[in-house]
C-alpha cells in the first residue's frame, strides 16, 4: 500500500508526462507540416519518445488505480 506522498509524487510525474506527451504531439504535428511527403529522422526521434512517455503514463496509472481481481 501506497502513503499519500507516493501518491502525491506519482500524480506530479504523471501530469508532467501528460504534458510532455501535449508538447511532444505538437512536435509531431511540426515535423509532419514541415516536410514535404518526406519523413525524416526527428519524426521518427519524436515519435518514439511519445512511445515511451505513453509507457510511463501507462505504468504509474496501473500503480495508482491496479486491477484488484478479488
Amino acid at each position: 500500500m501506497m502513503v499519500s506522498g507516493e501518491v502525491g509524487n506519482l500524480q506530479m510525474q504523471l501530469q508532467k508526462l501528460r504534458k510532455q506527451q501535449t508538447d511532444l504531439d505538437h512536435q509531431l504535428d511540426g515535423a509532419v507540416r514541415s516536410n514535404s511527403g518526406v519523413l525524416n529522422f526527428d519524426f521518427f526521434k519524436i515519435k518514439k519518445q511519445k512511445n515511451e512517455v505513453r509507457d510511463q503514463v501507462i505504468k504509474i496509472h496501473g500503480m495508482l488505480r491496479p486491477d484488484i481481481i478479488a
